[in-house]
């Protein structure tokens, strides 16, 4: 028997998009593990709405493409300008991901698989009528003995109606940020053990092969200790009710998946052996937490404040919960500065673990600054609350903020090595 999930956006009601203008897009999705591959068909209905859609191919992932309508490839580009109705194109993608020697960051067994759904559907750029707006569904084809799968999507128990026939369980897309719903994030398929509660209004999933070492429970509990502590430092005050997305997913295993901690803007992996605490007092497990809650990204060199931001909070969520005392985060803060020692610069494409730690230091100082001129009516809190409305941000979105709150620029941020 095949299991087949879908994946459904959201209606754009709210958005004033009438249904005349939403165009119906189906990407199903077959994973044959033996082969390590994924055969996507992406199906448009409607497609009189959509003029053409170019996509962005890694060729060491995707090929095979083929479309009615009109198909151009060149230079990794592929231009698929789409007849007036029942468009489709196929393509194959290549899941299993090798990150470095012997590790993945992606992995397909004979009995798993975890990938990120960008690697299913590659980016794409869109050229559509005004207003026009794709309502997505994604449908898994699995092997008959894989019994599940997880995404960072949202879970609808109700499954809609089509022709008459209940569909199977499937999660919603809800993507403010995007006309074309591609689905994106971590996904795991297979047999598979999930463990999930309630935080407020989010739902957290901590899913791993069955059979792995990775504490489902363990992290469960721990994120728990430390969501109220996110919850007030990232939101505002009159919005604290609705802070937090629908659904996080966390999923992790063994070797030889990569060592470390991936996050996206729904999802994050990591890996089994990983502690949640370090012993230099830093956490992957709420580093990552804090990408996913606060989903900043860098604007040239500025990737610095964004891997700092989420390395301060990984000290500081956990000193704020109780997790250990102010001598033990002067201890941290300690090892850190020596370790940030070993980086000349922040200004860099990529923050690498010196200059990170350089980071956090820095943010600290900031912090402080900021307690201090404001009778700690103010803190890092609301500069990173306005970064968090930026979404992209530069060093000078960072020295702007500050100054808001001050009232005058930060010392601190004067300069910045």
């Amino acid at each position: 028997m095949v299991f087949v999930i879908l994946i459904i956006s959201n209606w754009v009601v709210a958005s004033g998009v009438q249904g005349k203008s939403i165009y119906p897009v189906h990407y199903n999705v077959i994973l044959l593990p033996e082969k390590d591959l994924a055969k996507v068909k992406i199906s448009i209905e409607k497609s009189h709405l959509v003029k053409s859609i170019t996509f962005r191919l890694d060729p060491d992932v995707f090929s095979h493409l083929e479309a009615n309508g009109e198909l151009t490839i060149k230079n990794n580009r592929a231009k698929w300008t789409l007849p007036k109705k029942n468009a489709e194109l196929t393509l194959e993608a290549k899941l299993t991901h090798e990150r470095d020697p012997g590790e993945f960051d992606a992995l397909v067994t004979k009995d798993w698989a975890i990938f990120r759904g960008d690697d299913l559907i590659p980016p794409a750029s869109v050229k559509a009528k005004k207003g026009a707006q794709s309502q997505a569904y994604l449908s898994f084809e699995l092997p008959q003995h894989w019994p599940s799968v997880n995404t960072g999507w949202q879970r609808d128990e109700k499954a809609p109606l089509k022709d008459n026939q209940t569909l199977p369980p499937h999660f919603i897309i809800d993507d403010p940020e995007r006309k074309f719903d591609r689905p994106t994030g971590w996904m795991i398929a297979g047999k598979v053990g999930t463990r999930a509660s309630f935080l407020g209004k989010t739902r957290i999933d901590i899913s791993a092969p069955m059979g792995e070492s990775f504490h489902r429970m363990d992290a469960l509990a721990f994120i728990n200790i430390v969501w109220p502590h996110a919850k007030a430092a990232f939101s505002e005050e009159n919005n604290i009710e609705f802070f937090g997305p629908d659904k996080l997913l966390i999923l992790g295993a063994g070797d030889p998946m990569w060592r470390g901690g991936l996050s996206a803007s729904n999802s994050f992996f990591m890996h089994a052996d990983r502690p949640l605490v370090s012993e230099n007092g830093t956490s992957t497990l709420v580093h990552e937490l804090v990408h996913m809650l606060t989903r900043i990204k860098a604007k040239g060199n500025a990737d610095w404040i964004v891997e700092g931001i989420a390395e301060f909070y990984a000290v500081e969520l956990l000193y704020r919960a109780g997790a250990y005392g102010k001598d033990r985060r002067d201890i941290v803060y300690s090892k850190l500065k020596k370790w940030g020692k070993e980086a000349k610069t922040l200004n860099v494409k990529r923050s690498s673990g010196p200059v990170t730690a350089k980071a956090v230091v820095l943010l600290d100082k900031v912090d402080q600054e900021i307690r201090k001129k404001t009778d700690n009516q103010f803190s890092l809190d609301h500069v990173t609350r306005k970064l968090i409305e930026k979404r992209k941000i530069t060093v000078d979105d960072l020295k702007k903020a500050c100054h808001e709150l001050v009232g005058e620029p930060c010392a601190s941020l004067n300069n910045i090595p």
